[in-house]
């Protein structure tokens, strides 16, 4: 049941795939044991955010969360002044978290909802609490109740294996009847489906349905409204591409250009518009020198258009880009999932891709998604007509058309070039979008390099129809007409 192997963990799978939504909400027991190979499997899905359910005494002391590739928010389920249960019944238990715990349920709920990107969501053995938590996120956006069920009962044959010695060394120190033992071994060690059903009719027949305990208890229609965004698909995906920002720390490339400041008119420009967008990719180049000082700006500068266009932002490198620096503020390969579609990011700044690259991205390419794949790199894979281009373009654009041929790539998204154009690598549209420092003269001859103040972003549609692409200026242009229902202003022909 959408079981994953993560090295050092257990009881991991993609739970947002009961309510048709792989690759955006995922389930696990304890993280503590991740092993390297696990912390990137992990990362590789695109894993931002892991939501942590237990209390403050079940975390082990010591250890440090700032080093993995993710943010850790911790929502405890259980009253810390009581502690997870050592014996007792399943249902008994359940009910009694949803009647009295319901304001840190929907507090967990908030922090899967608002979480940029694919989360985790874990406690101890990832079957009560989590269990809990994962099912009213799906039955709040309408996931068939035999689907939640399947979901929840795979936990039990993933933890007794892992968690039995465990139990019954906690169950040697209690006096309980035979009855009793039998009980609280079900309570530690498996996830009987009828155990969350009866669970499920308590709050219907209490609340009516999932959504109206969940109102009452905080979470409101924008609430709901953002999850269902968050556990559904897009048949359409739309991307801002942006590419070659070329900041710089006096903030005035060739005296006059602050690529941050472009940044924040990107998303001024997009707030004013009627155009709305799913996620942002950028293509690299975000440095013009790779000073260590324009990255914390420019991070600052993304993490202001994440939160106010209120989607993912993919950054990969370009050559100009300071590997050390970039890494430190941004991931330079990595996965975002949004509604179903897949984004994949490659580091290209060395001008070609290497082994390792290709080979990461063919394992990420075997794992199935709802949707076909975008790629985004910094080189472009095929040629430009510019003159002052030629050879400029990915130095083995051979090796990822093998990787990428059949694989259900929909599109690839570049840079590097300056100016925008549109080409197609072993069947796969590739567009190259504009850059926000200048557009490079395409006509000029071999000896000349010609920078126009003329930046530009594009916006990428993907869905069943195909993918269509449009640059767009950021600077406002002579209006030449402007029409209306009921006046015309200005000439056409």
């Amino acid at each position: 049941m959408n079981s994953i192997h993560v090295p050092g963990a257990y009881n991991v799978r993609d739970a947002g795939a009961a309510a048709s939504a792989p690759g955006v909400v995922y389930r696990a027991a304890t993280l503590e044991g991740l092993e390297a190979a696990g912390v990137e499997t992990l990362r590789n899905r695109g894993i931002g955010t892991v939501v942590d359910l237990r209390d403050p005494s079940e975390r082990p002391l010591g250890v440090d969360t700032t080093s993995l590739p993710w943010n850790t928010r911790w929502e405890p389920i259980f009253d810390p002044a009581v502690g997870p249960p050592q014996h007792g019944e399943i249902t008994e238990l359940y009910r009694t978290v949803i009647d009295d715990r319901a304001v840190q349920l929907v507090g967990a709920l908030h922090a899967i909802t608002y979480a940029p990107g694919p989360v985790l969501v874990h406690c101890s053995a990832g079957k009560d609490r989590t269990g809990l938590v994962i099912a009213l996120a799906l039955a709040a956006v309408d996931a068939p109740d035999v689907e939640i069920l399947r979901d929840y009962e795979v936990s039990g044959t993933s933890v007794r294996p892992q968690r039995e010695h465990i139990a019954l060394r906690t169950l040697d120190g209690v006096t309980l009847t035979d009855a009793e033992r039998a009980t609280s071994i079900e309570l530690h060690l498996d996830s009987p489906r009828e155990a969350l059903a009866q669970t499920l009719s308590h709050i219907r027949n209490r609340h009516g349905s999932v959504r109206d305990y969940l109102h009452r208890h905080g979470f409101t229609e924008a609430d709901l409204a953002a999850l269902r965004r968050k556990l559904s698909h897009f048949d359409e995906l739309t991307v801002l591409h942006i590419s070659d920002v070329h900041a710089t720390a006096d903030h005035a490339l060739y005296g006059r250009i602050d690529g941050v400041e472009r940044l924040h008119r990107v998303v001024d420009y997009l707030e004013n518009s009627t155009l709305a967008v799913d996620a942002v990719v950028v293509t690299g180049d975000l440095a013009q020198h790779g000073e260590a000082s324009t990255y914390p700006v420019l991070a600052e500068a993304i993490s202001d258009m994440q939160d106010r266009l209120n989607c993912q932002v993919l950054t990969v490198p370009g050559n100009h880009d300071d590997l050390r620096h970039f890494a430190e503020h941004f991931r330079e390969r990595h996965v975002i999932h949004v509604g179903g579609h897949r984004l994949v990011g490659l580091d290209s700044s060395s001008g070609s891709l290497t082994d390792h690259e290709l080979s990461w991205l063919e394992t990420v390419l075997t794992e199935s998604a709802p949707f076909p794949t975008i790629v985004a790199l910094h080189h472009p894979p095929v040629p430009s007509v510019a003159e002052t281009l030629r050879g400029r373009e990915l130095a083995n654009p051979q090796d990822l058309a093998a990787v990428i041929a059949g694989s259900g790539v929909s599109v690839i998204l570049a840079g590097h070039f300056h100016h925008p154009m549109s080409g197609a690598l072993a069947g796969v549209p590739v567009w190259v979008g504009g850059s926000l420092a200048y557009l490079q003269d395409a006509g000029a001859d071999s000896a000349s390099v010609i920078g126009l103040d003329a930046p530009s972003v594009s916006i990428v549609r993907v869905g069943r129809s195909g993918v269509t692409c449009i640059p767009i200026s950021l600077f406002t242009p002579e209006v030449l007409f402007h029409t209306a229902s009921t006046v015309t202003v200005g000439a056409m022909n």
